[in-house]
């Protein structure tokens, strides 16, 4: 999705040559674009944004997406924003590698069928992270960061939606019964990708596509949540065959100490018996 310059505030961007990231580490929707970008062996310039810090909620990063999100492609001036799209956006880009989209109208309805249904389940995967992968005290936004958050930048509803959302979490958590609905979503969808690997080595057939790269992510993520992944062994398999790839492994890798928080926090609770697994 291209945003119109009338959106952009923060008008330096349109000023940027070459092609810019604005991402996050940990970010899901970040580590699919990073995964296409190094398949592909696009060059970037990286701009980091301080999730935790709330750099996404200031009216400097809200100038360049009002809908505070990442990640954010700006090439020679033009903001893309929406990862699905931005994924599109860079396969069509020149390169002598092969495309990780569609050949054919039948694969193009399938793939955009599988897209259309992960980019649905993005609440269901925050829901999952924040509930069990990100320690709650650190996930919470205050009602002062939301506030501004809510009043900054251009009116926008999606970023309306990411403001109610975090207000309800803050009050409320994730309770169990959320959680048990967001895995029997993701438990929906990774039938139907259990089913497609029945016949198939890769989920559009007989390569790897944008599909490898969207739900590796979420499949990686569940697993942080402890989302029991051998209900479904194909995809299991699929999964751990992606692993293998240096730019899927990379891409999920947390470094530093906010990775070593978060392996303790998930050790801490498989101790404890608080993952998914123990509450489905």
């Amino acid at each position: 999705m291209q945003l119109s310059d009338d959106l952009i505030t923060t008008r330096e961007v349109l000023d940027w040559k070459g092609l810019h990231l604005l991402h996050f580490q940990g970010s899901t929707c970040s580590q699919k674009v990073r995964i296409l970008l190094a398949e592909k062996g696009i060059d970037y310039a990286s701009h980091p944004v301080d999730l935790p810090g709330h750099e996404n909620t200031r009216p400097r990063f809200l100038g360049i997406n009002p809908r505070g999100v990442v990640p954010v492609l700006v090439h020679d001036g033009v903001v893309h924003v929406e990862s699905n799209d931005i994924l599109e956006y860079l396969d069509g880009l020149p390169s002598e590698l092969p495309s990780f989209f569609p050949r054919d109208e039948a694969e193009s309805r399938w793939v955009r069928e599988s897209l259309d249904l992960e980019d649905g389940l993005h609440m269901d995967l925050r829901t999952l992270t924040m509930g069990f992968v990100v320690p709650g005290r650190l996930a919470r936004k205050s009602a002062k960061t939301l506030d501004a958050f809510a009043r900054s930048g251009a009116p926008d509803a999606a970023r309306d939606r990411e403001v109610a959302w975090w207000r309800n979490f803050a009050e409320n958590g994730i309770p169990a019964e959320q959680a048990r609905a967001s895995a029997a979503a993701y438990a929906h969808a990774f039938e139907g990708l259990e089913k497609r690997l029945q016949d198939r080595p890769w989920l559009i057939g007989d390569r790897i596509s944008v599909l490898e790269i969207a739900w590796f992510i979420s499949l990686h993520r569940l697993g942080l949540a402890g989302y029991p992944l051998a209900r479904h062994p194909r995809l299991e398999r699929h999964y751990a065959t992606l692993c293998e790839r240096p730019s899927f492994a990379r891409e999920v890798a947390q470094p530093g100490l906010m990775g070593l928080g978060l392996r303790a926090y998930g050790h801490y609770r498989r101790l404890s018996k608080t993952r998914l697994c123990d509450v489905l």
